[in-house]
């Protein structure tokens, strides 16, 4: 399975980085060793020693730098090794990948690709644990299931009425039929490296969130490269729409609420899913309520998409069919797949000139 390289993957929420903790995390199969350097800056690099392979993650921080346990190499947060014991001359092929890394939004960052395209303006404008609007609360899980089967799930909400029928309150016929009259009438915009879908759903009658509260709600999905999905769904008193000005609602919402969910790819069958939900600041009596419902919703993806990686692995040449109410995932495969072969032509043609 060939990924994405040139984007910025999520390997952990900042509160997973202690001062004086080594992190290893896996991305695409590549072992990273993540700490923080004294001044607090985060730092990636291969999570090996090139003398005798092992983990850099089960070494030791010194200042800035790692020393290996085995046979105390040490290395720069650059990747160079600074000391053999021992040996005065260091060759230059004794040192490890660094990889360029970033913390934003309450979160760590790393670029996978080349470290000279790495541009911070295209990290992911997620809703973290430092929102200004959100009383978000994070988690994460791994889900053995790859990450392109994972960003499908993301991307198609119309499987809400069915895999959530519980938790997202679709347990009734009413509310099911809205989610399902919504979700048939969405608008798809394709954007720079995403896509966006706004829709309504009108007339719910509850809401597993505040209550026995009708309203209208609009639910606005972002998905970016190279798998973040970002949902914020303003919920309004009820004929919202016959108040609207210049097309758009002139009132404040009654509610509000946000998820952001970051697919991180382990390997071919694995990933790391990263993920948080919050009302506005507004309702933050509400933030363990909501975070359970959405812990509940996932559990119930999990469920499914580990089921459907099960069964992929059984039958691996048989494809899928895809449907009307796929759009937002054929969209967004377009602009993937359009960046993975550009990144393959990038790379062949380097390798013909070397």
């Amino acid at each position: 399975m060939k990924f994405l390289r040139n984007c910025w993957y999520m390997v952990g929420w900042s509160s997973e980085f202690p001062a004086t903790d080594i992190v290893p995390f896996t991305v695409m199969n590549e072992a990273l060793a993540l700490y923080r350097k004294d001044d607090g800056t985060l730092v990636a690099l291969e999570d090996l020693c090139p003398h005798r392979l092992v983990p850099l993650s089960v070494g030791r921080k010194e200042g800035d730098e790692l020393r290996c346990m085995y046979h105390g190499l040490k290395f720069a947060p650059d990747g160079r090794c600074t000391e053999i014991p021992g040996t005065d001359r260091i060759s230059s092929k004794v040192c490890v990948r660094s990889y360029p890394i970033e913390e934003k939004h309450g979160a760590a960052w790393v670029w996978m690709g080349d470290a000279a395209k790495a541009d911070p303006a295209l990290i992911p404008p997620i809703e973290g644990p430092d929102s200004a609007t959100f009383a978000m609360k994070c988690s994460k899980k791994i889900w053995k299931g790859n990450a392109e089967i994972v960003a499908d799930n993301l991307l198609d909400l119309s499987h809400a009425p069915y895999v959530h029928e519980a938790t997202f309150g679709a347990n009734n016929k009413v509310s099911l039929k809205i989610q399902k009259d919504g979700e048939a009438k969405r608008g798809i915009d394709t954007i720079e490296r995403g896509v966006v879908a706004d829709r309504w759903h009108l007339g719910r009658q509850s809401n597993p969130y505040f209550g026995e509260v009708p309203s209208d709600d609009n639910v606005v999905s972002t998905f970016l490269v190279p798998g973040v999905f970002i949902l914020k769904i303003h919920s309004y008193a009820p004929g919202v729409q016959d108040r609207f000005v210049d097309g758009k609602p002139a009132e404040e919402p009654i509610f509000r609420r946000c998820t952001c969910q970051m697919i991180t790819p382990i390997n071919d069958t694995e990933s790391m899913f990263f993920y948080n939900f919050g009302p506005d600041h507004e309702h933050t009596d509400l933030a363990d309520h909501a975070f359970a419902i959405a812990e509940a919703a996932f559990a119930e993806d999990k469920a499914i998409i580990e089921t459907q990686q099960a069964t992929i692995s059984k039958v691996p040449d048989r494809k899928m069919i895809m449907l009307a109410m796929d759009q937002p995932v054929l969209r967004y495969n377009e602009i993937y797949n359009g960046l993975r072969s550009a990144e393959a032509a990038e790379r062949a043609a380097a390798a013909s000139e070397a």
